[in-house]
């Protein structure tokens, strides 16, 4: 259970210089609910304005206040510029302390970004620290490990809060939501709504974005997991160091009790060698022999894979990890759903202990919506719609099915636009590498034009004369009158993803309900 912190002092005390708090009467101040966005401020919030990625949040300082605001806070650095309508408050030594509009009180904040998340984790009652949470960062496998993760929470018995790609709140009930890691108020603000709700474990994705924008500095975290790091994002982070730093801030966290850490990747690597992690590091990999021998002496705790087995039915694998030794047999697809299980064994296992407490849990999991989710019916070829949108989960899914499939394997793809367009030509190359048939479409194009995606995407292919078919339902349609039942067809790039974002409008659009919609009008 958590309560509300609601006077102004106490709220921001620690944020606040001591001077200002007390010459401005903070403590007579009562918040009843804080936002950084100016549109969705009611009577008595607090109002807190900074610049963003897109826009700078001290040019609607007058809407919130009109709104509603009680009291603002707002970043210091050329605040200037946007208070030349707003009356200066001065200290006894003629010193700025704050601004006022309409007898409301703005107070500058030096850095208030990277403050929110805890200012708002302070408002909130400080949820996480009455949660196990569990951070899972990486360029993918994050949503798969969440949602896993919290499916065998739930199936025994532990209610959890899922944020996710998929949605915020418990698996059976996910809120849609826009970006992977949302605002730092809404995940406070989530986390004590389902902490009241008795849910006492917390899964989320973690991206680099979030941790480069100060979105998560206030949440406490128990666990974190790194998955795999390759290309993407680059458009924002530059190269993939800063990409890599970005991630690895998750992991040398103060109250970080455990780290899960996939050592079959590079980057994992240097995370299990990097001695600033001071939490307790357990690694999992599939290949323990390949690994660097040094590297196998510094960790003790190990998971690790044997004896595996794939099927279109799923997998089976020896599992054998610090907390006993059993058998996975898992309904999920792909070897590199496996590397997921083993990271799910390290959540629970760091959590749980005892291997026997949640094996069964572990193998009772479901296939995540639109990650490798498989259609089928008689006659036809078997469709794979896969949330793949990146060079390395694109290989892995076309590998994944060409140990499967007895025909042709078709991929039928795109690039988003508005994102980093150096991967596009590398999507090109793996997509002819790994198939025998390929059809181009529009993923979300956004502001782009369409025909320009396509042009660095026909830069990685040797064979020009690959189709484009700008509709996905239309590609799609073209795939299934022109394959064979031996066949399979991977659709990549929007998985779960129920929209298609043209322009700056997203309209209503789904992979899942095109194949399935296909086929059972075909059947």
């Amino acid at each position: 259970m958590t309560n509300l912190i609601t006077n102004a002092k106490k709220v921001l005390k620690h944020f606040v210089e001591k001077s200002v708090v007390k010459a401005l009467e903070l403590k007579h101040i009562d918040i009843a609910g804080l936002t950084i966005d100016s549109r969705s401020v009611e009577q008595g919030f607090l109002f807190m304005a900074y610049p963003g990625e897109e826009t700078d949040g001290r040019k609607f300082i007058k809407s919130a206040i009109e709104n509603g605001a009680i009291l603002v806070l707002a970043e210091v650095k050329s605040l200037e510029g946007f208070a030349k309508e707003f009356e200066v408050l001065l200290d006894d030594n003629q010193q700025v302390i704050a601004y006022e509009y309409k007898a409301i009180k703005i107070v500058p904040v030096p850095n208030l970004r990277d403050k929110v998340s805890q200012i708002a984790g302070k408002y909130y009652g400080s949820p996480t620290k009455k949660m196990s949470l569990v951070g899972v960062t990486g360029t993918n496998g994050k949503t798969s490990i969440c949602y896993l993760a919290a499916q065998a929470f739930e199936f025994m018995q532990k209610p959890t809060l899922l944020l996710s790609t998929l949605g915020n709140g418990q698996i059976d009930n996910l809120e849609v939501t826009t970006n992977t890691t949302s605002d730092p108020v809404t995940l406070q603000a989530k986390a004590a709504e389902y902490l009241n709700k008795a849910c006492h474990h917390l899964c989320m994705e973690v991206s680099s974005h979030g941790l480069d924008q100060a979105r998560v500095s206030g949440l406490n975290y128990s666990i974190a997991v790194f998955s795999n790091l390759s290309h993407d994002h680059l458009e924002y982070h530059g190269d993939m160091e800063s990409y890599f730093l970005a991630k690895r801030k998750l992991f040398i966290r103060d109250e970080i009790q455990t780290v899960v850490i996939n050592a079959d990747d590079l980057y994992g690597q240097r995370l299990l060698l990097d001695e600033e992690i001071i939490a307790k590091k357990v690694a999992y990999t599939r290949n323990k022999d390949l690994l660097d021998k040094q590297l196998v002496r510094k960790i003790e705790g190990w998971i690790e894979s044997s004896n595996e087995e794939f099927t279109l039915n799923g997998i089976n694998a020896d599992l054998m990890t610090p907390w006993g030794t059993g058998r996975i047999n898992s309904r999920l697809l792909g070897d590199f759903n496996l590397s997921n299980l083993l990271a799910v064994a390290g959540i629970l296992g760091s959590i749980e202990g005892d291997l026997n407490k949640f094996l069964v849990a572990l193998n009772a999991a479901k296939p995540v919506k639109g990650r490798m989710q498989q259609f089928s019916c008689k006659n036809a070829a078997t469709f794979v719609v896969d949330y793949a949108h990146t060079p390395d989960a694109l290989e892995k899914a076309l590998q994944t099915l060409n140990h499967h499939c007895q025909g042709d394997l078709w991929c039928i793809f795109g690039c988003g636009g508005d994102r980093d367009s150096s991967k596009r030509s590398m999507m090109g190359m793996v997509a002819e590498k790994n198939a025998q048939q390929i059809i181009i479409t529009d993923d979300n194009p956004r502001t782009e034009a369409p025909e320009l995606i396509v042009e660095m995407i026909r830069d990685g292919f040797s064979d020009q004369t690959i189709p484009y078919i700008a509709s996905r339902k239309a590609a799609i349609e073209n795939a299934y009158a022109s394959s064979t039942a031996m066949d399979m067809v991977l659709v990549a790039g929007k998985g779960h993803e129920d929209y298609q974002e043209i322009g700056s409008v997203k309209h209503h659009y789904s992979d899942i309900d095109t194949v399935a919609n296909i086929l059972e009008a075909h059947s």
